[in-house]
């Protein structure tokens, strides 16, 4: 399955392998850390379970990445003699003035504060995420943009 190149670079056929690999090295770092941070701390829940789940996202997004890798063919920007006009064309279709993000962010940060303040902002904060998901999902489908 592997392939040289003029320079003798090893190269897959498979495209976005450099992208799972850089998200699944840090899972090797995380896990290992949060172990000795455990045995450092006595077992600290908050601290613990937080870097245990730094390395858990990580190992979530390289295992998405991975499982497209199989699915999608090798891109030109996988190829180290690759040239730029080789990837022209249309890259997807975007919103260019959405502010949903925003507000996605927004109660992200509120859901943050609520596990330290209160459950009273977590829900604030939840009720503002499930309006800024709905908002961002169905913001093609009305408006100026809609299609």
């Amino acid at each position: 399955m592997k392939q040289t190149t003029d320079s003798e670079f090893p190269v897959s056929k498979r495209g976005m392998q450099v992208e799972a690999t850089l998200f699944f090295l840090p899972v090797l770092f995380f896990f290992p850390v949060a172990t000795a941070y455990g045995f450092v701390s006595s077992w600290e829940p908050i601290g613990t379970l937080t870097i245990y789940g730094l390395g858990g996202m990580f190992a979530f997004a390289g295992a998405y990445l991975w499982l497209t890798s199989k699915r999608i063919d090798f891109r030109p920007s996988d190829d180290p003699d690759g040239e730029i006009h080789e990837s022209e064309g249309e890259v997807g279709d975007f919103n260019p003035n959405s502010w949903w993000p925003l507000v996605a962010g927004i109660a992200a940060t509120i859901v943050a504060a609520g596990l330290a303040v209160g459950w009273w902002l977590f829900a604030i904060g939840a009720v503002i995420g499930v309006i800024g998901l709905v908002g961002y999902a169905f913001e093609n489908n009305r408006g100026i943009y809609a299609h």
